[in-house]
């Protein structure tokens, strides 16, 4: 599954210097006392820069958690929802660096994340095998996620 895109910085900045612009916006919304930046936001930073996605996220291994029917991407599907009924207010952080319209154009261009679940399906052998796992490390956390799929 496709968890970027992966042509990002050529499709939604004009030039190096309006992605730089952007970088240091994120950079003082990141660390300014009185902002702070959701889940959603991070997925839209992840992918406006060509990201993985998944380097954003990492899925839940929590025993009680998966067994109560938790999604093991809860994280990151939550994030992927809430972005895609982003409005112009979502975008306040970014200080004028992106607009309404690349905003858009990147929820309709963005993958399609899915909720993966624990308590049926195949979302409970891949549930299992992160319980039994004492895996902590979200890219081998991911690679166990997708070769169960």
């Amino acid at each position: 599954m496709k968890y970027q895109i992966t042509d990002a910085k050529t499709r939604y900045f004009n030039d190096k210097q309006h992605y730089l612009n952007f970088l240091d916006a994120w950079k003082k919304a990141a660390s300014a006392d009185d902002c702070q930046l959701t889940a959603s936001q991070m997925l839209f930073y992840a992918l406006v820069r060509g990201k993985d996605v998944r380097t954003a996220f990492t899925p839940i291994t929590k025993e009680t958690k998966l067994r109560n029917g938790h999604l093991i991407n809860h994280g990151m599907y939550e994030a992927y929802e809430s972005l895609r009924r982003a409005n112009e207010n979502f975008l306040a952080p970014f200080d004028g660096t992106i607009d309404e319209e690349v905003l858009l154009k990147l929820i309709d261009e963005m993958p399609t994340i899915s909720p993966i679940y624990s308590n049926y399906g195949k979302g409970i052998a891949i549930a299992e095998t992160l319980i039994e796992t004492d895996e902590r490390d979200a890219k081998t956390l991911w690679n166990i996620i997708e070769e169960a799929s």
